[in-house]
């Protein structure tokens, strides 16, 4: 997870823009937490030939400043036997 004193060192964010919204419908039939876990699960899986981790952060704003903290949070081990 993140560290306070330096939110994002380390990680670098896959595709542009950095932040993207959830999808309209998406949560209409499950929480944030749901939909947020299997979104990682299904990228895990496509991005299997990575290593490293994958890290999804959702917040409540579209462009959070820095310091905030997301509402959601986490992430999965990526590569091979992962």
């Amino acid at each position: 997870m993140r560290d306070a004193a330096a939110p994002w060192a380390g990680w670098k964010a896959l595709g542009v823009p950095e932040f993207s919204q959830v999808p309209v419908g998406a949560l209409s039939d499950s929480p944030l937490e749901v939909w947020a876990t299997a979104l990682l699960h299904e990228a895990r899986s496509e991005l299997d030939d990575l290593c490293g981790d994958l890290l999804i952060e959702c917040y409540d704003e579209p462009t959070p400043s820095a310091g905030t903290e997301p509402a959601f949070s986490a992430q999965v081990p990526l590569g091979p036997g992962t």
